[in-house]
């Protein structure tokens, strides 16, 4: 389904708990109107300030206030659970994954120096030695993989939970296939890849653009009908591609949906498993 408006009241505790998603002062900023850079600036001259907490290193979307709660309560999480974080970045996502008793890696290429990203105010780019300054301020272990998932090297069916969110819009269609492909393989049987998917709303079907600064309007449909995994969460009628996706329906709904506050965006979430065997 397409993320509301209106939050659960678990979601709105969860975010103010962790700070989600802009960091402590960050979140200050944005109820009061103002641009959430507070803890981006508070975070490059005194990372361990109470005040920054794990969502205060990476410039997010506002939609990330109801992405980050709703993954976290989906994957239905355990202590001692193999998570994977791709495209994880700096998001605090993956240090309260670790804080809450999961093993957690991230695999996330743009680590590399070679790898080209996107720059954007207040960007903050992820290497090695950041990322492990963040695990030692938060007593974490988070692993850092700094390759594509595709080119990762781990061992198939050793993760309980794959999260990816909002990652795939920003690759081509046959890069999306093969990162979930890899995420299918990486995931336990009855394991849960647990997604979210921008969907803009100057693109096609919306608007008359194919491609904007940050990406597509992918194909979900193609995808997931394409990948060995079972749709359990998602409604077809909100996921672009799908045989059921209800474009004037999507419109008519907008006073309920959670739109960016910096850019037309609306976030599809989506949980696919792993079937386990007869």
């Amino acid at each position: 389904m397409i993320g509301r408006s209106e939050l659960p009241a678990r979601f709105t505790e969860w975010n103010e708990r962790w700070g989600a998603p802009f960091g402590y002062l960050g979140n200050r900023d944005f109820r009061e109107g103002r641009e959430p850079a507070g803890s981006l600036r508070l975070a490059e001259s005194d990372p361990a300030s109470p005040e920054v907490g794990p969502f205060g290193f990476q410039s997010n979307s506002s939609t990330r206030i109801y992405e980050y709660p709703w993954a976290f309560f989906t994957a239905e999480l355990e202590p001692g659970m193999r998570t994977l974080d791709i495209g994880g970045g700096l998001s605090g996502f993956q240090f309260v994954l670790a804080q809450q008793g999961c093993a957690v890696t991230n695999v996330d290429p743009t680590a590399r120096t070679d790898y080209n990203t996107w720059s954007a105010p207040g960007f903050v780019a992820l290497n090695p030695e950041r990322h492990a300054l963040l695990n030692r301020i938060f007593g974490t272990d988070v692993r850092l993989v700094a390759e594509r998932i595709q080119d990762a090297g781990l061992e198939p069916g050793s993760f309980d939970r794959v999260f990816c969110l909002s990652v795939l819009e920003h690759v081509e269609p046959d890069e999306a296939v093969q990162m979930l492909a890899s995420a299918a393989d990486l995931l336990r049987p009855g394991g849960r890849a647990v997604l979210t998917v921008d969907l803009f709303l100057d693109l096609r079907p919306f608007g008359v653009l194919t491609r904007n600064k940050w990406g597509i309007n992918l194909d979900v449909g193609a995808l997931v009908e394409g990948s060995t995994l079972t749709l359990t969460y998602g409604d077809r009628r909100e996921l672009l591609g799908m045989r059921e996706f209800d474009v004037d329906r999507v419109v008519r709904l907008l006073p309920e949906l959670l739109i960016s506050a910096a850019y037309p965006v609306l976030t599809q979430t989506l949980v696919l498993e792993r079937s386990s065997p007869l």
